[in-house]
């Protein structure tokens, strides 16, 4: 592999990609979930249950988008900018993961965070949903890969990107409309933004 060079135009998207994701990143560490306990408190324990459930199956995701997804379809990519963009992404999902962890500290007990890690690695629909992504993206754990492999990795990502990260931003987002749990709903639209 060459050394980048970002002042020779590769394409006309990575530089714009670059700059949009540099002027958007943030840590969770900004966001004072702590202001979220009062309402933690106040809902069902059905409700917290599905809430730690849901952001334990986003933390599921974003670990595989950033430890799998992103690093392998970046190795086979030619264009060097294009590469830069797509490992600052994966960095920028475990971030989304870490995001988490930070909501769960402040609300559950070490015990609470466990159980809700080993509910994600041993719910069978979970499993199902990463490994159909997941098969895509270990397609590309050679040397050489088909324009096809690299392609369905590539749409792999997409899906994960749209259709099974919205889904699980619903329920978060729900609450935070009600003006529940607000804080926490806060770090999920930086996630999307």
């Amino acid at each position: 592999m060459r050394a980048v060079n970002w002042n020779k135009k590769e394409d006309d998207f990575s530089l714009m990609f670059w700059k949009q994701n540099i002027a958007q990143f943030w840590t969770e560490e900004e966001i004072a979930v702590s202001s979220d306990k009062n309402t933690w408190v106040q809902l069902s324990k059905e409700e917290q249950i599905a809430y730690k459930r849901v952001l334990g199956g986003l933390t599921l995701l974003d670990t595989k988008q950033g430890g799998e997804g992103m690093p392998l379809v970046l190795v086979h990519l030619e264009n060097l900018q294009a590469k830069s963009v797509l490992a600052f992404m994966g960095a920028m999902e475990e971030v989304h993961a870490k995001s988490y962890s930070h909501i769960f500290t402040t609300l559950a007990t070490e015990e609470e965070i466990d159980d809700i890690f080993d509910w994600v690695d041993n719910h069978p629909l979970l499993e199902k949903k990463a490994g159909i992504i997941t098969s895509y993206y270990r397609r590309l754990l050679k040397p050489e890969v088909t324009k096809k492999e690299l392609y369905m990795a590539m749409v792999a990502s997409v899906f994960l990107e749209s259709y099974l990260f919205y889904s699980g931003f619903f329920y978060p987002l729900y609450l935070a409309g009600q003006g529940k749990l607000t804080a926490s709903g806060e770090i999920i639209n930086l996630i999307i933004r």
